[in-house]
């Protein structure tokens, strides 16, 4: 029996606490998780090459790029990569326009729930 695939999400967050804490228990689900501390360094590795099944950005991170901006820019340039947005302080009407929107604070459930919706809606697509 052949060994289950697992899915690769590129976990895009500034802030090293929330960063750590969503990768773990993203791990623990059975995810591969990449991390980025911005959404520019996330953009540089996709282009690069890297291959992930789903993005997770927080809207506000470091650098010119933010993750609102970053959903648009793979938007149009992986139009079928998933992209989920998330924030504390964002206005969910607008990334709502661009992708799905996760508030925090967020239970993994939440997360986990919201990446099988994108991925079984690509597989519809």
């Amino acid at each position: 029996m052949a060994e289950p695939v697992s899915l690769t999400v590129l976990l895009v967050e500034d802030d090293a606490l929330v960063r750590m804490v969503t990768a773990s228990e993203l791990r623990s689900a059975g995810l591969l998780v990449i991390e980025a501390v911005s959404a520019e360094e996330a953009h540089e590795a996709i282009i690069a090459g890297l291959h992930v099944d789903v993005v997770f950005s927080d809207v506000h991170t470091e650098g010119a790029l933010d993750g609102y901006q970053f959903a648009l820019l793979l938007k149009a340039e992986r139009p079928h990569l998933p992209v989920i947005l998330t924030s504390g302080q964002f206005d969910r009407s607008v990334a709502a326009v661009v992708a799905p929107f996760l508030a925090k604070p967020y239970r993994v459930e939440s997360v986990l729930q919201i990446i099988q919706a994108q991925l079984q809606g690509k597989a519809g697509s």
